[in-house]
């Protein structure tokens, strides 16, 4: 045990997470590591997660329970949460993730070592029912490095990197995340990395559960259509942050690929309602439009032959209807 250390804030969203939610809030309660306060955001779920989080709260006073109206996404929990969090740091965890006993321990003597403003620990992606050998652990295997902001954006990239880490929480300070898609948490995520100076690793682990068949991740809805919003948003950083022209085009070039794939997709996929089915449409013409503009400023360049020939038959692509239509009938 460490004494005299900071607070730690622990935030977890949740929304019908019955099945798993007592086992990770359980692996919350074990830690070594005491000065935390765990802020659970309830986005009114309709199952027990409210009851499981209420055990919790009358237990441990260091849990907070907070219910809000639907927000659909855990973009709208971030946003509710922030101004409220009071710790130096910052932990984010889904409500069916596990901990070991000792991770936040680790990362806040880490991060009182090497004086960063994040520190990540090892992450295993997790089945209940399997040994799972799929890990990441520090910048390739390498736990000692310390890496700065622009090297972690880029690692993330591939996923060299994860984002599960301990943050500094002045970094989210003014930050506002998107709600238009369920998945913006991965372009902020980015974004906070190329605000950090430097970056660390440790050697306690982070549990990735896999096998929850109901995570938002694991569900084909028509949430994944608006996913595109969230491509653009790391092509941006990209760009405002002058990051290498091949690996720029590249993003474009599968974010066109990505596009055609939804235009295909929209014409068979079974919407919940017709009202969905409208508003996925809509968004799709007007993502066009937005890809248009992208490719706008988009120059060939002879240094990475390949690539700029995609791209430039792309925007050809993507600004002629008629090429777009007899595109997707080809496809």
């Amino acid at each position: 045990m460490i004494s005299n250390n900071p607070l730690i804030s622990i935030f977890v969203p949740i929304y019908n997470g019955e099945k798993y939610l007592e086992k990770t809030l359980n692996s919350i309660v074990s830690q070594t590591y005491t000065n935390i306060e765990v802020l659970l955001v309830n986005d009114s779920s309709t199952d027990n997660s409210l009851q499981i989080c209420n055990v919790f709260v009358e237990k441990d006073n260091r849990f907070k329970i907070f219910t809000k109206s639907r927000g659909g996404n855990t973009s709208t929990s971030w946003n509710f949460i922030l101004p409220k969090i009071k710790g130096e740091f910052v932990f984010y965890s889904s409500q069916d993730d596990l901990f070991s006993h000792d991770l936040i321990e680790r990362l806040v003597l880490k991060q009182r070592e090497t004086q960063v403003d994040c520190v990540l620990p090892i992450m295993e992606y997790f089945y209940e029912d399997q040994i799972q050998k799929r890990i990441i652990k520090g910048l390739r295997g390498n736990l000692n490095c310390i890496i700065d902001g622009k090297i972690a954006f880029l690692a993330s990239l591939d996923w060299s990197i994860h984002g599960f880490g301990l943050i500094k929480l002045s970094l989210y300070q003014d930050e506002v995340f998107p709600e238009d898609t369920f998945n913006s948490d991965e372009f902020m995520i980015r974004k906070i990395f190329l605000k950090c100076n430097s970056v660390s690793f440790c050697n306690s682990k982070f549990f990735y559960r896999q096998d929850n068949s109901l995570a938002i991740t694991k569900i084909d809805s028509k949430d994944r259509f608006f996913e595109l919003n969230t491509q653009l948003r790391i092509i941006e950083l990209l760009e405002l942050n002058f990051f290498d022209k091949k690996l720029i085009k590249f993003k474009k070039y599968i974010l066109f690929r990505d596009f055609l794939k939804k235009k295909i997709k929209v014409n068979n996929y079974k919407f919940a309602t017709q009202k969905d089915k409208n508003d996925v449409e809509k968004f799709l013409i007007e993502f066009r439009y937005r890809l248009i503009n992208l490719f706008s400023n988009d120059n060939f360049d002879i240094n990475f032959f390949n690539i700029s020939l995609k791209c430039f038959i792309s925007r050809i692509i993507v600004n002629n209807s008629f090429f777009l239509k007899v595109t997707l009938k080809l496809k």
